[in-house]
């Protein structure tokens, strides 16, 4: 629907305890992908909060309000360079 549109890819981890063979290739999948279709990527987006315990609700999971400004941080990290080139390309900011 939207040809024009700007990707961010939102990479993850495989969690360690599946072996290092295993989690290498997962986390291979986002950058091929990123690169094979000139996608721009966060590589991990939960970056700093995965297994952090301050930065996650009582199951250790979910982020809690500190681990979602980190999540936000990290995605504007790549979505800020995204943002900017595509206004600086077509000389205005306007949706795809």
């Amino acid at each position: 629907a939207y040809p024009n549109a700007s990707i961010v890819l939102a990479g993850m981890e495989a969690p360690p305890n599946l072996g290092p063979e295993y989690t290498s290739a997962f986390r291979a999948v986002y950058a091929d992908l990123a690169e094979g279709q000139g996608l721009a990527l966060v590589p991990f987006l939960l970056e700093g909060v995965a297994g952090e315990r301050r930065m996650n609700q009582s199951d250790g999971i979910h982020p809690n309000v500190d681990g979602h400004r980190r999540v936000a941080e990290t995605v504007w990290d790549v979505l800020e360079d995204v943002l900017l080139t595509r206004c600086q390309g077509d000389g205005a900011c306007q949706p795809a």
